[in-house]
């Protein structure tokens, strides 16, 4: 094992970006422009004294790992994070002052990011989870991350961003020591996955006979659609999609307003793209099984379907449609690696939970789509 001091200044620091336009609070709670929302990223410390504590405290501060971006695979309730293998993740060691570091070197190499490596370290993050994708999400991602990396670059801060690489395999520790108290964090080192998708939006016939969209997507939606899903299986999980293509499809027949299952597989399925891993179809509304309200997925066929409006009864924060292409896409996985079940789930607030969903992984998840 290798220990490594890490010299912090006395005062005090965090990960958060001033300019972050979906800051912070005190508590280190995220609180989205477009929501009021809390989630907890300070990690559970050991017990000592016959007391819990949340990290290694030192008078009135506490030494803690948080993430830096929200479902960026830093799983910090869970005391659990991921590293793609051959790269690296970023993870904030908060108060942070005289903690030793303890890691096996022969799997892990742990750096503190000083101010002169915040811009590449910061573009080469964000390149490797969006790869070639543009877009504004892609920009407002980068300008968070920047301006919390330089926060913890100051001298006189406490918080320090940690770049941690990987290579080899399992899920060697990274442990923080202060005294007699200790934090661990697991690291899972996870091969890359690679899949491409297709998207398919459906033209049918009205009652009139006439031409209609069935659907309120568009191929240029898709930038979008994929941005979502690989910041969503990409930095949680290292599982990214590539565009196979995104076409118009038509069925020159009327098939009502909500597409029945039996029409799906008969007139609608055979206008997959072929070669491409799953192709996802955009038929404005289906009717779904009871156990998958808003969308479907065929494992014989590598297809799902999704409905326009999504499921907003299950997903929050604006996340209707694109958390049951998730959902829908988080099957597609779960089938690939050959595990029972339909892969739902009673953990609230996590993909695939027959409750109530986010975009959110945690660590049974991220170990049954892409295990270390």
């Amino acid at each position: 094992m290798q220990d490594t001091i890490i010299p912090f200044a006395m005062h005090s620091g965090d990960c958060r970006s001033d300019a972050d336009p979906f800051p912070w609070n005190d508590d280190f709670r995220y609180v989205s422009a477009h929501r009021t929302a809390m989630f907890t990223v300070v990690i559970l410390g050991t017990m000592d004294q016959g007391r819990h504590h949340r990290g290694l405290r030192l008078g009135d501060a506490m030494a803690s790992f948080v993430q830096f971006l929200e479902r960026s695979g830093v799983f910090a309730a869970q005391s659990f994070m991921i590293v793609p293998r051959g790269s690296f993740n970023l993870v904030c060691l908060r108060d942070s002052k005289d903690v030793h570091l303890s890691y096996d070197p022969d799997r892990l190499k742990v750096e503190v990011v000083r101010l002169e490596q915040v811009e590449r370290v910061a573009q080469e993050y964000i390149a490797a989870r969006y790869g070639k994708q543009g877009g504004q999400e892609r920009e407002d991602q980068l300008l968070r991350l920047r301006t919390a990396l330089y926060a913890t670059a100051r001298p006189e801060s406490l918080a320090r961003a940690l770049k941690v690489s990987a290579n080899g395999s399992g899920i060697p520790e990274l442990t923080a020591t202060r005294g007699n108290m200790v934090i661990r964090l697991e690291v899972a080192i996870l091969p890359r996955k690679d899949f491409t998708i297709a998207f398919r939006f459906l033209k049918r016939l009205d009652q009139s006979g006439e031409l209609i969209n069935a659907t309120k997507w568009t191929p240029e939606d898709v930038p979008w659609f994929l941005t979502k899903l690989n910041w969503t299986f990409g930095a949680q999980t290292n599982i990214f999609f590539t565009l196979a293509d995104a076409t118009w499809i038509t069925v020159s027949k009327v098939l009502g307003p909500k597409i029945s299952r039996d029409v799906f597989r008969q007139d609608i399925v055979p206008l997959k793209r072929r070669g491409a891993d799953i192709t996802c179809f955009l038929v404005g509304d289906y009717d779904a099984t009871a156990t998958e309200a808003a969308g479907e997925y065929l494992p014989d066929e590598q297809v799902c379907v999704v409905v326009d409006q999504g499921n907003p009864p299950v997903f929050d924060y604006g996340e209707a449609f694109i958390g049951v292409m998730a959902h829908e896409v988080g099957h597609f996985l779960h089938h690939k690696r050959n595990m029972p079940g339909s892969g739902h789930h009673d953990r609230g607030g996590i993909l695939l939970s027959s409750g109530m969903e986010s975009l959110s992984l945690d660590k049974q998840l991220v170990s049954d789509l892409n295990a270390w």
